[in-house]
Parts: structure tokens; C-alpha cells; sequence
């Protein structure tokens, strides 16, 4: 986004603002001295040239997890001559450095959008006095960023006062990054003196995400003179010429959260659209905000050109990523909100997305191994689609069974609405869903490849799905898209984050506030002593492998709740099937129908139940039988048990053993639910019984109609 040179240019002018009197200290309470008191060793050690000692206190000061508000009140007190020398240093040095800045800008979040204070900045950016208006433009840019912007803009669409537009461009270029989005929004401006302006400044400031928009302007702007500064800002930014390519990459690259396009420190709380009135800030949660960034781009490819396929597919999944997001932790109860109406709208956007495009975007999701969002894309190509889809036919032979059972789901329902018949692989993939048992799935991140990957063969070795990447980032950002993570293993070190920067974003999502985090180091003592807290164990090699397994025993509820669900949902296409004209193809499911009557709740039992009914043999009557007869089980799986095997009898004249006879007898004449009773009836009628039977079972429920008189 922006080079190395130009962040400590930016450090280095905002250092003066931050520097305190000699001597100074922050009154920081609690737990919160230790972190003050390791911050300034560190200080003193790296201007003594102990460089080694130094980066130790400040790993240190990370693994205590500081909170914003300290880090922000360390980055007051900080060194900043310090700060650019760790930068500068690379390695371990330069992550831990960017991992204190980063703090601070959290810390400063909550005090960004004060209205207040940002117009009194304003006006003293404005002062005759130079010292006060840096001063001024320091405080403006680190505490308020993007929240400054829509005042700002009031000044360069003025025509009247040259100096003061000047200034301001002068300012907006000066706070850099921060107030790229907004920017690239104010593009939509009617004022074409505005556009001018905006383009100017973003040319000046040259991230990269503004290269689509001005491209765009480049090309397209009616106006001459803006046009003109587009095309001379895309210049600067780097920018091809071609923005539907573009904004395609663009909408990549947010979905992906890459560091090109969204750093941690970049996530915001609202996302920038021009409105009527100017620009109009959205509060979007932070869990959604990359793949709100990624349909904006999407819509504008799309504006650009109609018949875009990926602009398509690429709202397709950024809606289905985002569902699939709300869902995981609507179920999980860590989100009050009510997500019914966001889940309706973007559902029907979604479907106007077409099969085509929804089906590209499985394909995506596939190969970048996006389980919840292909798992979403499955659910509604089964919906929609009237034919088996290419993504849907590679998802079937996935090692990803979440996914590969959906996708079986989805071809059985589609052969069901159309008329035909499933191919085997799908019968066969709609089996293994129905009876499918909890996963366990794990991650590795390790920027030591072959070591990573011989943890993860270890743990492949003991039945565990495993999720490797050698990256810290990319490993966060495919975390929230893979749902039900048993266990995490992360290396002490990794090549883009710090280890405190890697866990903090772990526990930051709620959903795996319970995974046990396993941290993979050659020094176990030291990690204990930094992390302990935060971590279940170590291992210092494959040979651990067996300890990971062990710590993932008590984060298997959510797995079982979602295999389950997938499991119904497969039962449930069976039983529809199953009474169809592809009947005589799914008799092969029935012994494994037969197996998940035992153990599952309803949503599993009973379309299993209605299956067998359809297809199951006299084999299946123990099975079917035992489900009647049991008092503990629901009056809803008693009933359809007796359904089936009425149904069972009925087609294969089946009928259960003198013993079997016996214990249903018992049920007819017990205080089960009539319901039940009235069932198990309707099954026995069908069955063909001897005239004994027959007359046994009428006496055992004789009924006198009338009122006993005494």
C-alpha cells in the first residue's frame, strides 16, 4: 500500500507531537506498570545498544496484552528515534515495532469520531502560526483519520480561496492512508471541481486502492480538468489503465483481507459512500468489513461492465461469506443482533447473482479452501440450480467434508427437483453425509514450511483435517472462514506478524474463545513463561502431534452441531428421493440409513426413518422396530419409526419375529402417546400377521365403549 520509506517519513513528523517533557511517566495502574516499566527497559536497552535485550522486553510488553488505551499511552511516552531504528532493523524488530504502532492507532479508535474536536483541529490548522498548525495536523491526523475527511472536503470544493484549498490538499496528503476511503467515495461527487481536487490528493498520497477509481475517472470523467488530474494521479498510484480489471483484483484482494489492501490497523467500524448530502459513513461490524469493501468494489466492476461474470460470482461469495459469518455466530449465541432482515436482503441478492455465478464462486472457494463459504454457495446452487454444476461435481471428491457434503446434498436435491436421477457419486456422497460424524479440523501456522507441514501429516495421521499456513495474515483471514477450528498451532515466530499479534487476533473472534492454541517453539520454557495464559501447550516438533490431539477433546460441541446439521439435511434429500424415481438406486444407503437411528437426535432420525420406509427391506425392521419400542426417544421418531415399517411391510410383506411381535404388542397396549399407539397400529394392520396374531392383538386392546355404572 504505501512503501517502508514513506511510513517512516510519517513516523518520524508525528514523532515531535508525542514526546514528552525528560522525566516524564503516564500513571498507568495495575498490571498496566509492569507493561510501562518493561516498555522503558526496553528503551534504555536499545539506546545502549542491547539490541537482543531490548527486543526480548518488548516481546515481553506484547505478551502481556496490553490494552489500547495503554499501548496509546506508551506510544505517548515511547522514543520514537527508538521505534524508527526497530523498524528499520527488520526481522522480529520491524513486526514488533509495527505491533506497537498498531496498538496505539486501536487505542485511538473510540476518540476518532468526535465532531467537536475535529472542527476545533480545523480551525487551528488554519493559524498564522506554522508550529501551532502542525501541531494541529498531527493531532488530526492520528486521533481522528477518515472521521476528518467530510470537513475537509468543504474546503477543497471552494473555489473562492485558493490558499486555504491548497492547504488543505496539502493536509490530506500529509494524513496519508488513513483517509484513502473516504477519498476514493468523495469521487462521486457531481462537483467536478471537487473530483479534481480528491484526485489530486489521492494521486499524491499513492496507495494503490485508490488505482481503480482514478482509472476509472481517467477514462470516463465528463469533465475535462478532472479527468485530466485522474489520469495524471493513476499515474502516480502505479495504475494500468484498465479498471475493471481493477476493481475485480480490488474486490480480491479485500475478500482475501491482504495486506496490499487491508492491514489489521486499516479495519475500521464504517465503510464511505457519496450520498446527496456528501459523503455518508455505514457502520459496518468489523467481522463483515472486508467483504463489505469487497462488494463495493465488485458493484463497480459491475458498472463498468454488465456482463462481468467475475463481478458477479464475486458478490455471490462475498454475500455468502458474510452469511455464513452471521450465521456461525448467531448459533454459536455470541451476537445479539437479529440478523433475520440482513439475512433475507442478502439471500435475495445473492440468488440474482445466477447459477453461473454463484457456481464460479464455489469454484473459488474450493480452491482457497473458504469451508463456511462454499459450505453457503452449496446450500443455494441446490436451491436454484435445475442441473448438476461443474463446482458442485468437484466439491463431491474434496477432502473438506463439510463441504463435499453439502455438495451431495445439493446434487440430491437438484435431481429431485428435476426429475432425474443422482449419479452414483452423489448417492454415495449423500450417504456418507447422512451418517456423518463429527471432524476434527485443526490449523498449522508455521513460516518453517517443512516443519509445518510435518506437524500437519502428523495430525492428518490421527484422523485430524488440517488447515496449513505459513503466513500469519493469511492464516487469520482463513480462520473466520473455517468453521468449527478444533485446535490451532502456531509457530513462536512467522514471517509477517508477531506472535502476540497472531493470538490477539484469535481470541478477538469469539467462535474460538475455547480453541485450544498450541504454540510451536524450540525454548517450551520460555513460551510458558511468556504465554501461558494464553495458550494450552507447546510442542516443539511433529512428535507433539499427540498432545494437540488431546487438547482439541473438550472444543467438539460446535463440530457436532454442525455435522449434524449437514447430516439431517442429507437424510432429509434421501427420504425425498427415495420416493421418487431414483428409488431403486439408493438402496445401497439404507444399511447406512439403518446405522444413524441409534444416538441422533430427530433432525437426523426422522428423514432417515421416511427414507427407509421407502427403500429399507426386512432387514432393517430390528433397527426400525427398536426406535418404537423405546420410551425415552420423541413421539415424533416413534411415529415415523411405525410409518416406515408399516410402509416397510406393506412393499416387501416383512413382518417383525414372534419376540419382536411381542414387545410392539406391549406398545399398543401401554400409555405411550395415541399417537404413537394409533401408528404402530396402522403398521401392524399391514402386516401379515396369522389369524392368532390377529386375535391376540384384540385382545390385548380390547375397548368397551360406554360408562361403567355401579
Amino acid at each position: 500500500m504505501i512503501g517502508k520509506r514513506r511510513s517512516l517519513l510519517l513516523l518520524a513528523l508525528t514523532a515531535p507531537l508525542f514526546a514528552p517533557a525528560a522525566g516524564a511517566t503516564v500513571a498507568i495502574q495495575g498490571s498496566s506498570s509492569e507493561i510501562q516499566e518493561l516498555f522503558q527497559e526496553g528503551q534504555r536497552l536499545f539506546r545502549q545498544g542491547q539490541k537482543a535485550e531490548a527486543l526480548e522486553r518488548f516481546t515481553r510488553v506484547l505478551a502481556l496484552q496490553p490494552s489500547n488505551e495503554d499501548a496509546y499511552e506508551l506510544w505517548k511516552i515511547a522514543d520514537h528515534e527508538v521505534l524508527l531504528d526497530l523498524l528499520v532493523q527488520g526481522g522480529q524488530s520491524e513486526l514488533v515495532a509495527a505491533r506497537l504502532m498498531e496498538l496505539a492507532g486501536s487505542g485511538r479508535q473510540a476518540r476518532a469520531n468526535d465532531s467537536d474536536a475535529i472542527r476545533d483541529l480545523l480551525r487551528r490548522v488554519e493559524n498564522d502560526d506554522p508550529v501551532e498548525r502542525r501541531r494541529a495536523l498531527r493531532e488530526l491526523s492520528v486521533n481522528h483519520g477518515e472521521y476528518a475527511v467530510p470537513m475537509m472536503l468543504r474546503r477543497l470544493a471552494d473555489p473562492n480561496n485558493d490558499d486555504r484549498r491548497v492547504l488543505y490538499m496539502h493536509l490530506l496528503t500529509q494524513m496519508d492512508t488513513d483517509v484513502v476511503l473516504p477519498l476514493i467515495a468523495a469521487l462521486g461527487s457531481d462537483d467536478p471541481f471537487l473530483r479534481r481536487n480528491v484526485a489530486s490528493v489521492l494521486g499524491y498520497i499513492g496507495d494503490r486502492r485508490a488505482a481503480a477509481a482514478l482509472a476509472w475517472h481517467a477514462r470516463s470523467d465528463a469533465d475535462p480538468s478532472a479527468r485530466e488530474a485522474a489520469q495524471e494521479a493513476a499515474r502516480r498510484v502505479g495504475s494500468d489503465g484498465n479498471p475493471l480489471a481493477l476493481f475485480l483484483d480490488m474486490g480480491d484482494d479485500y475478500h482475501h483481507g491482504r495486506a496490499e489492501v487491508l492491514r489489521p490497523s486499516d479495519i475500521s467500524d464504517v465503510v464511505w459512500s457519496w450520498g446527496t448530502d456528501g459523503l455518508v459513513a455505514t457502520q459496518v461490524p468489523r467481522y463483515l468489513y472486508a467483504d463489505e469493501l469487497s462488494k463495493h468494489a465488485y458493484h463497480r466492476a459491475l458498472r463498468i461492465d454488465p456482463t462481468s461474470l467475475d463481478g458477479r460470482a464475486g458478490l455471490a461469495r462475498a454475500y455468502a461469506c458474510q452469511q455464513a459469518e452471521m450465521l456461525a455466530r448467531t448459533q454459536a449465541g455470541l451476537e445479539d443482533t437479529e440478523f433475520d432482515e440482513q439475512m433475507g436482503l442478502s439471500t435475495i441478492a445473492l440468488n440474482n447473482a445466477g447459477v453461473e455465478a454463484i457456481d464460479r464462486a464455489l469454484a473459488w472457494s474450493l480452491e482457497g479452501g473458504a469451508s463456511a463459504c462454499g459450505v453457503r454457495l452449496a446450500q443455494v446452487l441446490g436451491d436454484l440450480s435445475l442441473t448438476p454444476t461443474p463446482a458442485l461435481s468437484s466439491a463431491l471428491g474434496r477432502g473438506d467434508g463439510a463441504i463435499s457434503a453439502q455438495a451431495s446434498v445439493a446434487l440430491g436435491e437438484i435431481a429431485y427437483r428435476s426429475g432425474t436421477a443422482p449419479s452414483d457419486q452423489a448417492i454415495s456422497g449423500l450417504t456418507r453425509a447422512a451418517t456423518l460424524q463429527v471432524m476434527r479440523v485443526a490449523a498449522v501456522i508455521d513460516g518453517d514450511v517443512a516443519r509445518g507441514r510435518a506437524v500437519a501429516d502428523a495430525l492428518r495421521g490421527q484422523g485430524v483435517v488440517v488447515h496449513h499456513w505459513d503466513k500469519g495474515a493469511n492464516a487469520l483471514g482463513m480462520l473466520r472462514r473455517v468453521p468449527g477450528m478444533d485446535a490451532i498451532v502456531v509457530a513462536d515466530e512467522l514471517p509477517d506478524m508477531t506472535v502476540d499479534q497472531v493470538l490477539r487476533g484469535i481470541a478477538r473472534d469469539e467462535r474460538m474463545s475455547t480453541t485450544p492454541v498450541m504454540l510451536l517453539t524450540a525454548d517450551e520454557e520460555r513460551a510458558q513463561e511468556l504465554y501461558g495464559e494464553q495458550i494450552a501447550g507447546t510442542l516443539t516438533s511433529a512428535e507433539g502431534a499427540a498432545a494437540v490431539v488431546e487438547a482439541m477433546d473438550a472444543r467438539m460441541g460446535r463440530d457436532r452441531e454442525l455435522a449434524l446439521a449437514i447430516a439431517g439435511r442429507a437424510a432429509g434429500t434421501l427420504e425425498r428421493l427415495a420416493h421418487g424415481p431414483a428409488r431403486e438406486r439408493l438402496t445401497g444407503a439404507a444399511d447406512a440409513l439403518a446405522g444413524v437411528l441409534e444416538g441422533r437426535p430427530d433432525s437426523v432420525v426422522v428423514p432417515a426413518l421416511g427414507a427407509l420406509g421407502a427403500m429399507g427391506g426386512a432387514g432393517h425392521m430390528a433397527a426400525v422396530s427398536a426406535v418404537i419400542v423405546d420410551g425415552n426417544r420423541s413421539a415424533e421418531a416413534r411415529v415415523a419409526a411405525a410409518e416406515a415399517a408399516g410402509s416397510i411391510a406393506g412393499r416387501t410383506g416383512a413382518s417383525p419375529g414372534t419376540e419382536a411381535l411381542a414387545t410392539l404388542a406391549a406398545v399398543l397396549g401401554s400409555d405411550a402417546d395415541l399417537e404413537v399407539r394409533a401408528a404402530l397400529s396402522r403398521a401392524m394392520g399391514r402386516m401379515p400377521l396369522t389369524n392368532e396374531q390377529r386375535a391376540a392383538l384384540l385382545g390385548a386392546t380390547r375397548v368397551n365403549v360406554g360408562t361403567a355404572v355401579q
